[in-house]
């Protein structure tokens, strides 16, 4: 994961550069009739907009910045006439779109271009509401000099993690040296993991709600991996406190673990003298990599103002020649530098991944994302951030911590939500 010195100057900076960006965009829409607004967290889109526009005389759209496009979208009087960004199939928001269909049927826009997972989940009740934009997967990172632990190409599987790091383990007098990796360096190695073992997190009430005995499972494997793998959670922490201050990709270059978590979106946008150094599979489970939550989705807003150049924006977009464009233009502005592909993560356009994404990262070669095992997050609530970074991840910690004797003394999630409600 990025370090958060780094990630809070990437994230101040885009917030000044989006709002910026919309004020002077604003001041442009209120001069002139008949432009589209476009509501998005992506700064990419900035880039994106001025291509478009250049591209044609009959159409204009102008970026407006919000920082989460779902609740804005929600609590919005009077609605742009496009929104990107991800939570956006959540029921109270998805009710703001209409479906673009049509647009399919009238072939303006390929659907056979899509991954299939990533349209379905845009699709409610036979009909598209959303059309996805962008998406990032896991991806467990070593350097090349282990290459004899690592038996998997392309993806390797949770189980082969499990064992692969617990082979590089090294103890002197009962104190590790090495160590593989434990799941519970990462908070989001630990939710990765539930997913994998099909928690199914989704909207529901009163906040969200899971398969409890998938995520039973879950913990009892996380738990049994420390002890079986790493002796205990104590060495485990000890040995994290010791060794594990340095990004990731130092970690496994500097010969202390075997393996770091990173998703594609962290992963694309280190140095190429770096990103050159260490290695990658994709993870799975049972044959499944599942696609990081943070999907990015596009739909038209109902009762838009200017649906024709909507529509035009949509058409131009997602095309595999404006794709190439796009990641042409990010190269050239240095944008590729902090933001990786279309709009921060892969193309939700399947063959502009395998035909164009090898081009500007060449370390993509023989690690494009395996299509057939990708599966896609269940429907989750607006503000599922909040409740995964305030009652999720804590618990998980707290769960994946505490000794079998001792699990029944853990707080249930149910507990957890609960008391967050009473505070908010």
């Amino acid at each position: 994961m990025l370090s958060r010195k780094r990630l809070l100057i990437i994230s101040a900076s885009v917030a000044v550069v989006l709002m910026a960006a919309s004020v002077l965009l604003l001041a442009v829409s209120n001069r002139s009739a008949g432009i589209t607004r476009i509501w998005t967290d992506k700064p990419e889109f900035i880039t994106y907009a001025e291509l478009f526009n250049a591209s044609q005389n009959t159409h204009r759209v102008v970026i407006e910045y919000r920082q989460n496009p779902a609740e804005a979208l929600i609590a919005a009087k009077s609605m742009p006439d496009i929104v990107i960004g991800p939570w956006l199939k959540g029921e109270r928001s998805r009710t703001k779109l209409i479906p673009v269909d049509y647009l399919f049927n009238e072939l303006s826009i390929s659907a056979k271009l899509f991954y299939r997972p990533l349209l379905d989940l845009g699709n409610i009740q036979g009909h598209q509401y959303l059309l996805p934009v962008s998406f990032n997967l896991p991806a467990i990172i070593f350097s090349p000099e282990n290459q004899s632990f690592i038996r998997d190409d392309f993806t390797i599987s949770l189980d082969a993690i499990r064992e692969t790091a617990t082979e590089f383990n090294i103890q002197k007098n009962g104190i590790y040296t090495r160590m593989g990796f434990s799941p519970r360096w990462n908070s989001e190695f630990l939710y990765l993991t539930a997913r994998l073992f099909d928690a199914r997190f989704e909207e529901g009430s009163p906040l969200f709600i899971w398969q409890q005995n998938a995520l039973d499972s879950a913990l009892t494997y996380l738990r049994t991996w420390t002890v079986e793998s790493n002796t205990s959670t104590r060495a485990e922490d000890d040995f994290q406190f010791k060794y594990l201050y340095d990004p990731p990709y130092k970690l496994v270059t500097g010969g202390r673990s075997l393996f770091s978590y990173m998703n594609s979106e962290d992963l694309f946008i280190l140095p190429p003298d770096k990103l050159q150094n260490i290695d990658f599979r994709w993870i799975r489970k049972d044959n499944s990599t599942p696609i990081t939550e943070n999907i990015t989705y596009l739909g038209i807003c109902k009762k838009s103002k200017n649906l024709e150049s909507a529509e035009a924006f949509l058409v131009w977009f997602f095309s595999e020649k404006t794709q190439k464009e796009l990641l042409e233009r990010s190269r050239t502005m240095g944008v590729m530098d902090h933001s990786f592909g279309i709009a921060g993560g892969f193309s939700s356009l399947k063959p502009v991944n395998e035909k164009v994404f090898p081009l500007f990262y060449p370390s993509l070669f023989g690690h494009l994302p395996p299509a057939e095992m990708l599966t896609v997050p269940r429907i989750l609530p607006n503000a599922w951030l909040t409740y995964k970074k305030d009652i999720v991840i804590p618990w998980l910690q707290e769960a994946a911590a505490a000794p079998e004797d001792r699990v029944k003394s853990v707080p249930s999630l149910e507990s957890r939500i609960s008391g967050w409600l009473k505070t908010h």
